[in-house]
C-alpha cells in the first residue's frame, strides 16, 4: 500500500495521519479475524478454509477497485483483513499436519519466505502500476492473481487434516520375551506388535497419493465441532500466556512489526529530497527485502538446523526444543546492525543504498528466520495447537502493528523517524535476549505445563 499512498491521498482528500491507517485497519481485522479462521480450519478443513476465504479475497479486491468513497474504500479494507487471515496461520497448521519434527524449522521458514516475497513484491508492482494505470489497476490485478490461485488450490491442493481414530479403537501389544532375553540366540529376538484388527490403524502404515475423498469441494463438519468452536475460542487466550508461547509471538511481532515501521516510513522518507524517489521508485526498494529474505532462508535456515543437528548429536541423539534457540545469537547482531544503520541512513540522510540495504535487506533476513525459528520452538512444545499458537501470535503481532500506525506519524513529525525506530527496536532486540534464560530454563517451563490439557488436544484433531 505504502507507494499507493500519494495516490490515495489525491483520490480521497486525506491527510498524512489518515493514511497509515488504509494499512492499520487491515492489519487489525486479520489479526483477530483468526479467532474465525482457525475453528473454520479445524471443523471443515484446511482446503475448505483457503476456498472459502479466498473466494471472499476475490470479491473484497473487485470491492477495493470499484470504490468510490474514502468509507467505502475503508469497509473494503477491513473485510479484506478477515479475508486475508488464512495466510497468516492456516499453513503453519499445514506444515505441523504433514512434517516431522526435524522437518518443521525448514518448512516454516519456506512459508514465512513465500509471504514475505508477496510482502514485498506487492509495493514493486503497485508502485509501478498505479505510476502508469492509477491505482485502481492494482486491485485488479489482484483480483485475477486470487482467482487463479484459487484455481490452482481447488486442483492441485489436497486435504491435510487428518482424523486420527480414538485411542481406544485398537489394541497394541508389545512381547517382552526379547526383552526379557538373556542367552545370544534369543537376543536375536525382537519385540513383536500386533494390532486389534481396525481399518483405521492399518491405513496409518501404507504410503501412497492423495484420494479423491481429499480433493472433495465440501467436506463434513468434524464431529466435534462443538468442543472445536469452544475449544478455539478460548485456547488462544490461554496459551498466550505459556511462556514459551509468548515469547514466540513477540519474536513473530518483532521482525514483522520492524518492516512495517520501513513502509510507514519508506515513501514520506524516499519521496522527499534529497531522493525524490517516483511510486514506482519506492516500490522497488522493496526487492531489497525479498533478496534478504531468500538470503536468510538459503543461509540462515541451513545454519538453523546444523545447529540443531550437532547439538542433538553432542546429547546422545535426543532433540530438545530449546536446541533451535542458539541459532538466535548471529540474527540477533545482525538486527541490531541493521536497525541502528538503516535508522541513522534516514536521519542524517546518508545515500539510499544504506537505507536500503541495512535498513530493508537486514530486516528481510531476519523476518524469515527469528518468527521461523521461535514458532517452530513453540509449536515442538506445543504441537496439538500449532493453529491456535499463530492466533496468539498474529493478535499480538496486528494489535501491535495497529497502534503502530497511530503513534509513529505523529512522533516521527516532531522527533524523527529515529526516535520511534528506537522504540520498536527494544520490542523486536529485546525478546529475542529471552532466548538465553530459555535455552536453560525452557525445558522446565515445558515440564510446568506437562500436565496441560492442551496435550490432549492431539486426539481431537
Amino acid at each position: 500500500m505504502a507507494p499507493m499512498f500519494p495516490l490515495f491521498a489525491e483520490t480521497f482528500h486525506l491527510s498524512e495521519a489518515q493514511l497509515p491507517l488504509i494499512t492499520g485497519v487491515t492489519v487489525m481485522v486479520l489479526g483477530f479475524s483468526n479467532f474465525i479462521v482457525i475453528p473454520f480450519s479445524n471443523i471443515f478443513g484446511r482446503r475448505a478454509s483457503a476456498l472459502v476465504f479466498g473466494v471472499l479475497f476475490l470479491v473484497t479486491c473487485i470491492w477495493q477497485a470499484l470504490a468510490k468513497s474514502y468509507g467505502s474504500f475503508m469497509a473494503a479494507r477491513a473485510v479484506i483483513g478477515l479475508a486475508a487471515a488464512p495466510a497468516e496461520t492456516l499453513m503453519i497448521q499445514v506444515v505441523a499436519d504433514i512434517y516431522f519434527l526435524h522437518e518443521r524449522g525448514m518448512m516454516v521458514m519456506v512459508y514465512l519466505a513465500a509471504s514475505v516475497l508477496g510482502a514485498t513484491i506487492g509495493p514493486v508492482v503497485s508502485g509501478n502500476i498505479a505510476e502508469r494505470h492509477g491505482w485502481r489497476s492494482f486491485f485488479w490485478l489482484s483480483a485475477g492473481l486470487i482467482a487463479f490461485t484459487l484455481i490452482l488450490t481447488l486442483f492441485f491442493v489436497p486435504e491435510s487434516k487428518y482424523n486420527r481414530p480414538s485411542q481406544d479403537t485398537g489394541v497394541l501389544v508389545v512381547s517382552t520375551t526379547a526383552l526379557e532375553a538373556t542367552d545370544p540366540q534369543s537376543e536375536k529376538e525382537t519385540p513383536t506388535a500386533e494390532h486389534a484388527d481396525h481399518p483405521s490403524l492399518s491405513m496409518q502404515r501404507q504410503r501412497g497419493r492423495p484420494t479423491t475423498r481429499q480433493y472433495s469441494l465440501i467436506q463434513a463438519p468434524h464431529p466435534h465441532w462443538k468442543a472445536f468452536l469452544l475449544r478455539d475460542s478460548i485456547v488462544p487466550i490461554r496459551i498466550a500466556l505459556y511462556p514459551i508461547i509468548f515469547f514466540a509471538s513477540l519474536n513473530f511481532a518483532g521482525p514483522a512489526n520492524l518492516l512495517l515501521f520501513w513502509n510507514l516510513a519508506e515513501s514520506s522518507v524516499l519521496e522527499a529530497p534529497p531522493y525524490n524517489f517516483t511510486p514506482a521508485q519506492v516500490g522497488y526498494s522493496n526487492f531489497a527485502v525479498a533478496i534478504g529474505a531468500f538470503l536468510g532462508l538459503a543461509i540462515a535456515g541451513p545454519f538453523a538446523e546444523w545447529v540443531l543437528t550437532k547439538l542433538t548429536e553432542r546429547n546422545m541423539g535426543v532433540r530438545e526444543a530449546e536446541m533451535r534457540l542458539p541459532s538466535l545469537c548471529p540474527l540477533l547482531i545482525l538486527t541490531v546492525i541493521g536497525s541502528v544503520v538503516g535508522g541513522l541512513a534516514i536521519e542524517r540522510n546518508w545515500p539510499w543504498p544504506v537505507f536500503v540495504v541495512f535498513g530493508l535487506g537486514v530486516t528481510g533476513v531476519c523476518l524469515t528466520t527469528v518468527p521461523a525459528i521461535a514458532i517452530a520452538y513453540a509449536i515442538d512444545a506445543y504441537k496439538p495447537v500449532a493453529g491456535e499458537i499463530m492466533v496468539a501470535a498474529t493478535v499480538i503481532k496486528n494489535t501491535t502493528g495497529f497502534a503502530m500506525t497511530y503513534w509513529i506519524p505523529p512522533l516521527a513529525a516532531r522527533k524523527g523517524y529515529m526516535t520511534p525506530l528506537m522504540v520498536w527496536f527494544t520490542f523486536t532486540v529485546g525478546p529475542m535476549l529471552l532466548a538465553l534464560p530459555l535455552y536453560f530454563w525452557g525445558k522446565r517451563l515445558r515440564m510446568a505445563t506437562r500436565n496441560s490439557s492442551v496435550h490432549l488436544y492431539e486426539e481431537m484433531l
